[in-house]
């Protein structure tokens, strides 16, 4: 069984970002998981003749104070999201640079402003309240993007858009699909919290410790809910992961969903 060992994002395509914020705004940034993109640019090495310098036009952005969203590079131009776009901004990047080698975008946030959102994220404790597999700042779509299990989809939504603004994010939701692991239950542990470690078929040495929470789901072979206390050493069980797996040895996952295996 192929194992998905995943930090924190998901994901799917990643994009080579240039930052447009101001170096305060930088100062500020946490580190965040790799953005999840809604189109797929093609990556550019800045040493082509014909485009300007990315890192000019965050020192013009800096110094002219506008409130941007992020820069990239896409079709042999450097793209720049601006926040409230109009005619005197269009005008100073004309005089400034090279026509043709630049294409400006009217957003509605500043890569600060998502960023922000998706530390509330954090702060709330959201991801382990509603088994969120991670989240994103896409930056072409200039929202922030959050994975989230299909079994609850609609109420984590609705718990989400308590704390952010609805109007900035978009969902990716993840299906149950199969499991991430499938393997043995050699240990139980009450003591650090409800966990289980697992051997993985043809494995000498466990590989996972996975912890139980409030979300997680157990059932039997017959389909029937289970609780904790109800496993034991030596069942054989199929394991579906939060998406968020720590890589130590053994790896430390949480359970979005548990079966118990039919065993011959």
């Amino acid at each position: 069984m192929c194992k998905i060992i995943i930090g924190w994002i998901w994901i799917p395509v990643v994009i080579l970002l240039i930052s447009g914020c101001s170096e305060a705004q930088q100062a500020n940034k946490e580190p965040v998981p790799t953005p999840v993109i809604s189109s797929e640019p093609q990556i550019l090495a800045s040493t082509n003749p014909a485009m300007d310098d990315p890192g000019a036009v965050k020192t013009f952005l800096s110094a002219q104070k506008i409130p941007n969203g992020d820069i990239y590079l896409q079709d042999n131009k450097v793209h720049i999201n601006i926040v409230g776009l109009n005619s005197e901004i269009e005008q100073s990047f004309a005089q400034t640079f090279t026509a043709g080698t630049y294409e400006l975008h009217d957003v509605k946030y500043t890569m600060q402003e998502l960023l922000s959102a998706q530390e509330l994220l954090h702060e709330q404790e959201l991801y382990q309240k509603l088994n969120l597999y991670g989240s994103g700042v896409d930056t072409i779509g200039n929202k922030v993007t959050i994975t989230i299990p299909s079994d609850d989809a609609e109420a984590a939504k609705l718990e989400i858009e308590k704390w952010i603004d609805p109007k900035m994010l978009t969902y990716d939701i993840s299906e149950i699909g199969d499991p991430h692991v499938v393997g043995t239950i050699v240990d139980i542990d009450t003591k650090q919290a409800k966990r289980i470690l697992i051997l993985e078929p043809g494995n000498e040495d466990p590989s996972y410790w996975f912890t139980f929470n409030a979300k997680s789901e157990m059932f039997n072979e017959a389909g029937e809910t289970i609780s904790f206390k109800d496993l034991q050493v030596g069942q054989q069980v199929k394991l579906w992961n939060t998406g968020m797996v720590l890589e130590s040895f053994p790896a430390l996952a949480s359970v979005r969903r548990m079966e118990l295996a039919i065993t011959e």
